[in-house]
C-alpha cells in the first residue's frame, strides 16, 4: 500500500450490476407498508412507504405505455420539493432512463443552457415553472415533450400531467425494471446534475447506476447509527441539489425513514417541524447554523428527539461550531464532506465521534481513499495538507459531452480532484479549509480566506464575512478584501468608519503581517448565496468594482 494513501477503515462489498432501482425496492428494513415516509410540509401530503413504491411501478408504466418513454432516455425535472418530483426521478429509473434535475429558481437562460448541456427528451415542472415554458420552448434545437406535476395547467402548450395518489386500484403496473440490453450498472447512466466543478461554467456530471447503489452501501455500512429506517428530518435544500439525491431520492427510499419536504428555509416554521415531527437529525448548512446557534426564536421549541446536526456544503467556522454546541448541548454536532462529482458524501462524522474537533469534517466513508496533492499535482503525503483528490466507486463517470474537462477532474487510476484544500488530523480527522482557486497569493505567500472570515465573524459587531482577492496596481498583487454584514446593534452605528477601524485592528492583532486585509472592508446588506447558503463568492469578485471599501489610513495596514 502507499505511504501516500488514506484509506477507509470499513471495506464492504458492494455488488457491481444492481440497479439504483432494483435497491430502491429491496425492503432493506423490512419497513411497514403503512409507514409515512414523505410528507410535505406546506401541503400535509403524505406517502407511505408500500404506497409510494407501487405508485413508483405505475407511474412507470404511464411513461413506457403511455408516453413511448425508451430506456436510456433523459427526463428533466425543474419544480419546487414535492413527493410527486420524487416519485418522478423513481419512476424514470424503474423505467431505464435517466434523471436530470434543475433548480427551479434558475434563470430561464439558466434553465435552457442546462437543457442544452443535458438534451432531454421530457421536462417536468409544476406550476413554478409554467411562465418560463414558452421562452424555454423556443429555445430547444430538439423536440422536448413537457409532463406537469399535479393538473394539467390551461396554457397552450402539450402536457401530460403526473401526480401521486395512493389509490389502491387494480392499476396497471411496470412490474420489473427496464435496462439498456447489455449495458452494466457501471457504464448505465442513472443520473445527470449540474456542477460547476472546480473550475469554469456549469457542467453536467454523469452518475451511474454503480455510483448511486455504491453510495448507499459505503454510507450505511461506514456509519449505521447515521443511516437507520427509525431516524426522521425536516430537508429543505431544493431536490436538485446533491444533498437530495442521496438524502432524499435513495436513502430514505431504501430505509423506509421519514423525511418531511420543506420547499424553502424560514427559521420558525423550520424550528416548529423539528420539534413536532421529532426530528432526530438536522441536515444544514453554516449560515443556519448560526442562525440556531444565535437566534431567540430557537429557544421557543424544544427538541428532545434531536440527536445530531449533520453540516454541509461548506467548512463550519469553529466560532459558529462552538456557539451551536452551547445552544444544544446535548446534540451532537457532525459535518459531511462531499461534492456532486463524489454522488454525495466520501467524508462524514456521527454521535460516535467523540473526539471530532469543531472543524472537522470526519472519516472516510466505506471503500474510499484520500490522497492529498501540492500545486504540481505531486504527493504530500497521507495526511497532506494539500488538495484533497479522492477515490472510491462513488466517483463520477465523467462530464457529459466535455472529455477535455473529464480528464482535469479525473486523473490517473481513477482519483477525483476536488479542488479544496485540506488535512488529515492525529485522530484521524478531515479538516477542510479552502478552495484552491479561492486562495489569495499575496507576494508569494498564500492566504486562505477562511481563516480571515473565521476571525472576522468573532468580531462583536460581524454576523456574517467573506473575503476574497483582488487585484492591486499599486502592490502588483493580489490583495485581501472583506465583505462584511454587521449585526443589528453594527448597523445602528454612525460612524462606519469606527466600525471598519475596529474590524482591521481586529483582524490586525490576530494574523501575520501579509495576512491583513489590505483591500480594505466592504459592508454590505446580505452576501450572495446559493439555495444551500453558500457564499458566491464568484458574484462578489464579478461586482467587486461597484463595491467602495470605507477608507482608513494606509499605516494600520
Amino acid at each position: 500500500m502507499s505511504h501516500n494513501i488514506h484509506r477507509a477503515k470499513v471495506w464492504s462489498q458492494i455488488p457491481d450490476d444492481l440497479m439504483i432501482s432494483q435497491l430502491m425496492q429491496d425492503n432493506f428494513g423490512n419497513t411497514p407498508s403503512d409507514k409515512i415516509i414523505y410528507e410535505e410540509a406546506l401541503t400535509g401530503k403524505i406517502a407511505t412507504y408500500g404506497s409510494f413504491h407501487r405508485q413508483i411501478r405505475r407511474t412507470a408504466y404511464q411513461l413506457r405505455d403511455q408516453l413511448a418513454f425508451q430506456p436510456g432516455q433523459t427526463v428533466s425535472i425543474s419544480a419546487g420539493s414535492c413527493i410527486d418530483y420524487i416519485l418522478v426521478a423513481q419512476a424514470v429509473w424503474w423505467a431505464g432512463g435517466v434523471v436530470n434535475p434543475i433548480n427551479n429558481s434558475l434563470h430561464p437562460d439558466e434553465i435552457a443552457h442546462a437543457l442544452d448541456l443535458v438534451k432531454p427528451s421530457y421536462l417536468v415542472v409544476d406550476e413554478s415553472l409554467y411562465a418560463k415554458i414558452p421562452a424555454l420552448m423556443k429555445k430547444q434545437s430538439q423536440a422536448l415533450q413537457v409532463l406537469t406535476i399535479g393538473p394539467k395547467p390551461s396554457v397552450h402548450w402539450p402536457a401530460f400531467p403526473i401526480n401521486y395518489s395512493p389509490s389502491i386500484d387494480d392499476e396497471p403496473e411496470l412490474s420489473n425494471p427496464l435496462r439498456l440490453p447489455g449495458a452494466t450498472a457501471k457504464d448505465t447512466c442513472a443520473a445527470i446534475l449540474l456542477s460547476s466543478g472546480t473550475t469554469g461554467l456549469p457542467k453536467a456530471v454523469m452518475l451511474s447506476h454503480y455510483n448511486l447503489v455504491a453510495t448507499c452501501y459505503q454510507l450505511r455500512d461506514d456509519n449505521p447509527a447515521n443511516w437507520r429506517g427509525s431516524q426522521r428530518e425536516i430537508f429543505f435544500p431544493p431536490l436538485s441539489h446533491v444533498y437530495a439525491l442521496y438524502v432524499c431520492f435513495t436513502m430514505c427510499s431504501w430505509l423506509g425513514a421519514y423525511v418531511c419536504l420543506l420547499p424553502r428555509f424560514e427559521l420558525e416554521t423550520y424550528c416548529r417541524l423539528l420539534q413536532d415531527r421529532k426530528a432526530t437529525v438536522a441536515r444544514i448548512v453554516p449560515p443556519i447554523a448560526k442562525m440556531l446557534a444565535e437566534h431567540p426564536v430557537v429557544q421557543k421549541y424544544r427538541y428532545p428527539s434531536l440527536e445530531y446536526f449533520s453540516c454541509s456544503a461548506a467548512p463550519l467556522h469553529k466560532e459558529t461550531a462552538t456557539k451551536l454546541s452551547k445552544a444544544f448541548p446535548g446534540v451532537a454536532l457532525c459535518q459531511t464532506y462531499g461534492c456532486t462529482e463524489l454522488s454525495g458524501p466520501c467524508v462524514q462524522s456521527g454521535v460516535r465521534d467523540k473526539n471530532l474537533p469543531l472543524n472537522g469534517a470526519g472519516t472516510l466513508v466505506a471503500n474510499s481513499e484520500l490522497r492529498f496533492l501540492d500545486t504540481d499535482g505531486n504527493d504530500v503525503g497521507a495526511r497532506g495538507p494539500g488538495e484533497i483528490t479522492c477515490r472510491g466507486p462513488n466517483v463520477m463517470m465523467g462530464y457529459k459531452d466535455n472529455a477535455e474537462e473529464t480528464a482535469k477532474a479525473i486523473c490517473k487510476d481513477g482519483w477525483l480532484r476536488t479542488g479544496d484544500l485540506g488535512y488529515i488530523d492525529d485522530y484521524g480527522y478531515l479538516t477542510v479549509y479552502d478552495r484552491i482557486k479561492e486562495l489569495i497569493k499575496y507576494k508569494g505567500f498564500q492566504v486562505a480566506p477562511s481563516e480571515l472570515e473565521n476571525i472576522l465573524i468573532r468580531h462583536p459587531l460581524v454576523r456574517e464575512a467573506a473575503v476574497i482577492g483582488i487585484w492591486s496596481e499599486h502592490e502588483t498583487t493580489e490583495i485581501p478584501r472583506a465583505f462584511v454584514v454587521l449585526e443589528e446593534e453594527g448597523s445602528k452605528e454612525s460612524a462606519p468608519e469606527k466600525i471598519v477601524s475596529s474590524i482591521l485592528d481586529f483582524v490586525a492583532k490576530q494574523v501575520s503581517n501579509y495576512k491583513r486585509l489590505r483591500g480594505g472592508v466592504v459592508i454590505i446588506d446580505a452576501l450572495p448565496k446559493n439555495t444551500t447558503g453558500k457564499v458566491l463568492k464568484k458574484e462578489l469578485k464579478s461586482k467587486n468594482a461597484s463595491f467602495e471599501p470605507i477608507q482608513v489610513p494606509l499605516a494600520r495596514l
